[in-house]
């Protein structure tokens, strides 16, 4: 538990495009969280896939390229799984499920910026396949993702939309909800 109080305050901003979320950190805290799922094992083994989507307009193309090069900077792991990020592009619903078949993917990490139709139909997809789908802005977890990172005051913390995670499968550990800002 530690481990994830320590991860956690090592975040800088609620938005990564906007606000500098540090995502060297924001990332690994939000996978940290992850394996407090107690139904993470049950989840499967091997590679942990996460899409990285975003809409294809050529702004959000560009950032979703600069986010993937900071991504792949990143050496982490889920308990014993390595963790690959591949970039999707965020068209429609049809698409995003045609990404998750293609690369098993186990969860999708939607872009800064992100419109809300997007976070629907990541949401959407995300419940279909039974995947966690992870935010780097509030606003995505209130509307309907099932965890992201925000910030308190000065202090990072974990948001978890409890409706979305029972959505995904998703059961957190008590310890983690009592860290967390819990959206009914």
């Amino acid at each position: 538990m530690g481990l994830v109080c320590v991860a956690l305050l090592a975040v800088a901003t609620a938005s990564a495009e906007e606000q500098g979320i540090d995502v060297k950190s924001a990332v690994p805290a939000l996978l940290k969280v992850l394996t407090y799922d107690v139904n993470f094992d049950a989840r499967g083994v091997g590679e942990f896939v996460i899409l990285v989507a975003g809409e294809p307009d050529k702004e959000k193309a560009e950032r979703r390229r600069g986010l993937m090069k900071e991504l792949e900077t990143l050496n982490v792991k889920i308990k014993a799984r390595s963790v690959r990020f591949v970039a999707a592009e965020l068209r429609d619903e049809a698409a995003l499920q045609g990404e998750v078949d293609k690369t098993h993917a186990s969860a999708v990490l939607a872009m800064p910026g992100t419109s809300p139709a997007g976070v629907t139909t990541i949401s959407e997809v995300s419940q279909d396949n039974q995947i966690y789908a992870l935010a780097l802005e509030v606003a995505m977890v209130e509307q309907a993702l099932p965890l992201g990172v925000t910030m308190n005051g000065t202090r990072p913390q974990i948001v978890i939309n409890e409706k979305a995670s029972k959505g995904v499968g998703a059961r957190f550990e008590t310890t983690v909800l009592k860290l967390a800002r819990v959206i009914q």
